[in-house]
């Protein structure tokens, strides 16, 4: 990967700075639960204040389908689309294919299988809409499967014509070709204590030549441990921070849970919108560290080894709550903020911000949900029960100005 030189633009320059952290004071003369949004140089400026004290209303949704109540089984869901004919795209990445479905639920197609050939499976990872369909990236064959939205196959390319890179993700790619990508995780391996990964930005001018390396990004926080006899084992730490990187369409959402400081960029790396504001961030108690441990080994079973019990014991933890949980980009540069929890929780609220900046209201959802996509009026909410049985959900809900 080649290391972009000095003809990087101001606006890349600071994407990175943005993505990897730093201070962002708020306007001196910003008023109390107001947002102000301003324009400098074409990128959008955002400051959204103390987030929990936004005075915006609570939004109400409806579920239009779910792939429980359609009978449709899951295995592993690697991500999901929003489809410009209303209906919905889903990577059940476990079996290889995408599943098609209609604006009102009906199952319309199954795309692609386990397999080399064309159209053809691995491992799909990310889905990015086109124009007029959407593309699968499979991570093991290193290649793009273009699909119309009906799902036929139109064409298949490899990302990169000179070395496959197993754990990329694709973030965004326009008309043009160019794409934005970051790696997954880097697989650090330590004896002991906490880690910071990190994960280059990288741009691809076209999907057939190595990518230029624009900066690098803190990804996600682990925690290392030493198993009896040999080996060890890695965690998430508790209260442990994280990098957000989505994407929709040709543009990419970027930012790191330790502040709230998010930056949006077109498939080439330009800077096109940033959002800062400050949430989250209190004293974690002893309470809260005593309930993740508990969780954490609830989820391992009453025959955890002893070894187990106590790495969680003695696992290290932040001392502060991160500032968000993460956020989702959806057409014309909205975003959607999940804000953090506390332990024990069962709901997250969610902040929706209109393409123009402002808050639209707040989205209460189940705390351990992930939300996979989201548009103007429609979301798509993905669901783990104690099984770790999934179901999709497709919602609709009301944010208009």
């Amino acid at each position: 990967m080649r290391a972009r030189g000095s003809f990087l633009t101001a606006g890349v320059l600071s994407c990175a700075a943005i993505a990897c952290g730093g201070a962002h004071p708020e306007p001196e003369d910003q008023p109390p639960n107001a947002v102000l949004v301003s324009d400098s140089a074409g990128i959008t400026n955002i400051a959204l204040g103390r987030v929990e004290e936004l005075s915006v209303p609570v939004l109400e949704s409806n579920l239009v389908f779910s792939t429980r109540d359609l009978g449709i089984e899951l295995f592993w869901v690697g991500d999901a689309l929003l489809l410009g004919n209303d209906g919905l795209a889903l990577a059940n990445t476990g079996s290889g294919e995408v599943l098609l479905f209609s604006a009102d639920g009906s199952l319309t197609a199954r795309v692609g299988g386990q397999g080399e050939g064309p159209g053809e499976f691995s491992e799909i990872t990310t889905l990015l809409g086109t124009g007029g369909g959407f593309l699968a990236y499979d991570a093991r064959l290193a290649r793009l499967n273009e699909f119309s939205e009906s799902g036929e196959f139109l064409t298949s390319s490899p990302l990169s014509a000179q070395s496959a890179i197993v754990s990329l993700k694709p973030l965004a790619r326009d008309a043009t070709g160019h794409v934005l990508a970051i790696l997954g995780e880097q697989r650090y391996f330590l004896p002991e204590g906490t880690k910071r990964d990190t994960t280059p930005l990288l741009a691809f001018t076209d999907i057939e030549t190595d990518p230029d390396t624009l900066g690098v990004l803190p990804a996600t926080e682990w925690s290392y441990g030493g198993i009896p006899g040999g080996g060890f084992t890695r965690t998430e730490p508790a209260f442990g921070r994280d990098i957000v990187a989505r994407g929709f369409r040709d543009r990419a959402l970027i930012g790191d849970t330790d502040e709230l400081s998010l930056s949006v960029h077109a498939a080439d790396g330009s800077l096109t919108r940033r959002i800062r504001g400050s949430a989250g961030g209190w004293a974690v108690t002893a309470e809260e560290i005593g309930t993740w441990k508990a969780e954490r080994l609830a989820r391992r079973g009453p025959d955890a080894p002893d070894w187990f019990m106590d790495f969680v014991e003695n696992a290290p933890y932040r001392e502060t709550h991160p500032a968000f949980h993460s956020a989702v980009l959806g057409p014309d540069e909205m975003v959607w903020i999940g804000l953090v929890t506390r332990p024990g929780e069962e709901t997250r609220r969610w902040l929706v911000l209109g393409p123009d900046g402002q808050p639209r209201g707040w989205l209460d959802l189940p705390a351990e949900a992930s939300v996979l996509a989201v548009d103007a009026d429609r979301f798509v909410l993905l669901q783990r029960d104690a099984l770790d049985e999934e179901e999709v959900g497709l919602y609709r809900y009301d944010a208009s100005p």
